[in-house]
């Protein structure tokens, strides 16, 4: 029978109870896949049948899967660090009557690959047991940084959404694990490792001035960074300051109104690296500011800007001085407040409704006059 892999069983480890029974454990999956998926399956079942789930009800369903997941997770960790249990040892097969013993090389590979993926929970520190102390260090430091500086930031401005930064840690995580195996697995080939910093491969490709199609794709992820690593460093910044203070403006002001422009501010500046992508391939790039584009309606986004700060200066002002005075003029205040979004939405509605009904046909009528 062939080995399982440590790693497959501790990837499937994070569904609970399935990494157990990737390795033939059938009662320790019942016993975490149940203990974690049952008391979410109780409450949803009490949800659409009875509808009333408390709030503590709640809570201790949650607490009692989170036991089981963490449970779940040391069960494995111990058993894969130990590295005694039979269904990751290579186990002897008989070819043509004859008994072949697992090759005590391949068991002593195996047993470091084992060390190594558990070492490399925390990214970078399995690239130090290897020796390579550069690459673990700028692993280490990215991601506990990472976690730091987005945690100090969201702290400071008392921004929660900032949060969402954190996103980015997983993906560190799992290529700091799946290098750590790639160079095991060139070490126990023979290969020289040569210790170098995270980025050195980076530098190395920035400086040779080509530019990856995928690598600019799923950088564009994050509005900006796609085109900062095309070169357009004034699109870029203007498109990455834009999305995140929107999103810092929008959570203190709770411009809920608004929130609608971040999805297609997302969606903008990820399709613009495709189409920079393309200018790139036909006739090269020019750094075109995107601020450049709004020019010919800057008078409208000045006047909405305006209006919107004149609002927002009210409001505050309303709040501080009717409201411990006027307790009955406030609340008209707050239901007339409540329907300004309604009044806003409809009367953007019934301009474009008046765009598309006019707009079309005369520019259609200045078209077929110049074909004339």
């Amino acid at each position: 029978m062939e080995a399982k892999s440590p790693l497959v069983a501790f990837l499937l480890s994070f569904i609970p109870g399935v990494g157990h029974l990737y390795i033939g454990r059938i009662i320790r999956f019942l016993f975490y896949a149940g203990g974690f998926f049952g008391p979410l399956g109780f409450m949803f079942l009490l949800l659409i049948t009875d509808g009333n789930v408390y709030g503590n009800d709640i809570a201790v369903g949650l607490v009692i899967s989170f036991i089981f997941a963490c449970l779940n997770m040391l069960d494995m960790i111990i058993t894969i660090a130990n590295g005694k249990h039979r269904a990751f040892q290579p186990q002897a097969v008989v070819q043509n009557g004859i008994v072949i013993e697992p090759d005590p090389l391949h068991v002593v590979e195996q047993q470091e690959k084992t060390k190594m993926m558990m070492l490399s929970i925390l990214p970078g520190l399995g690239h130090m047991y290897m020796g390579l102390m550069q690459r673990g260090i700028t692993l280490m430091i990215t991601f506990i940084g990472g976690f730091g500086v987005v945690l100090f930031v969201a702290t400071v401005l008392r921004t929660p959404s900032i949060l969402v930064l954190w996103l980015a840690l997983p993906i560190i995580w799992i290529y700091s694990m799946f290098d750590a195996m790639s160079l095991l697995a060139r070490k126990q080939r023979g290969e020289l490792l040569e210790d170098q910093s995270l980025f050195a491969h980076v530098e190395e490709h920035l400086a040779s001035g080509k530019k990856n199609r995928a690598t600019a794709m799923i950088l564009s992820i994050f509005p900006g960074a796609g085109h900062l690593y095309l070169g357009l460093q004034q699109r870029g910044l203007q498109l990455m300051g834009l999305f995140l203070i929107s999103i810092f403006v929008m959570d203190q002001l709770r411009l809920t109104l608004f929130l609608f422009l971040l999805p297609l501010l997302w969606c903008f500046a990820f399709f613009d690296v495709m189409v920079q992508l393309r200018k790139l391939s036909e006739h090269g790039l020019q750094d075109e500011p995107f601020v450049a584009s709004f020019m010919p309606y800057q008078r409208w986004i000045g006047a909405g800007l305006l209006l919107v700060g004149i609002y927002y200066l009210l409001d505050r002002i309303a709040q501080q001085v009717i409201q411990p005075r006027f307790h009955e003029l406030w609340r008209q205040y707050v239901e007339f407040k409540y329907m300004i979004p309604t009044i806003v939405i409809a009367f953007i509605l019934i301009l474009l409704g008046i765009k598309l009904l006019f707009g079309t046909n005369a520019s259609n009528k200045e078209r077929y006059r110049r074909e004339d």
